[in-house]
């Protein structure tokens, strides 16, 4: 049996999506190799007139972190539809130490506290 390709192009376009499909499938399977960070606790906010999700995230934000991905975690621990806030708003911000990190190797062996 022989194989011949029309066309290089088309072949390479689709080698490129069966080797993103291939990676993604095994992403998802494969465990992180970071440390999974989670918030030593929440502090209850009283959204005040002028504030916004990026004034607060901004006092509060991790070092480390991308304050848009922090303003998203807020808006989803909030079940926030959209950026806007209103005056009055009580809303649960999380916030992190240090000591607060966890590393996947010890959670899947027992290892963890």
């Amino acid at each position: 049996m022989t194989v011949r390709i029309k066309s290089k192009f088309r072949f390479a376009l689709f080698t490129t999506v069966l080797l993103t499909i291939v990676i993604s499938i095994l992403s998802v399977f494969l465990p992180g190799s970071r440390a999974q960070v989670i918030p030593d606790h929440y502090l209850s906010w009283n959204v005040k007139k002028g504030d916004t999700l990026w004034t607060i995230a901004k006092n509060y934000l991790p070092s480390g972190r991308d304050i848009r991905d922090y303003i998203i975690e807020i808006r989803k621990w909030n079940g926030l539809d959209s950026y806007n806030i209103i005056e009055g708003q009580l809303l649960q911000i999380p916030i992190y130490d240090e000591s607060s990190r966890i590393d996947h190797t010890s959670e899947v062996f027992g290892m963890n506290e």
